[in-house]
C-alpha cells in the first residue's frame, strides 16, 4: 500500500516538473496546465508498463 502511494507521489511530482519544463510558456504554471496533466498521464503510463512487465 505504501509502496503504490509513493508510487503515484512520485507520478505527480515527475508529471509536474516535465509538464513545466515541456510547456512552450516557460515556467507559467497557470498556462502550462494541460502540459502537466499530460506529463502525469506519461509517467503513470511508464510506471504502468515497467511495473507489468
Amino acid at each position: 500500500m505504501k509502496i503504490r502511494l509513493l508510487e503515484v507521489l512520485i507520478c505527480i511530482v515527475q508529471g509536474f516538473f516535465s509538464g513545466l519544463i515541456l510547456s512552450g510558456t516557460g515556467r507559467h504554471i497557470e498556462e502550462g496546465g494541460i502540459e502537466i496533466l499530460l506529463g502525469c498521464i506519461f509517467w503513470i503510463s511508464v510506471f504502468s508498463y515497467i511495473r507489468n512487465r
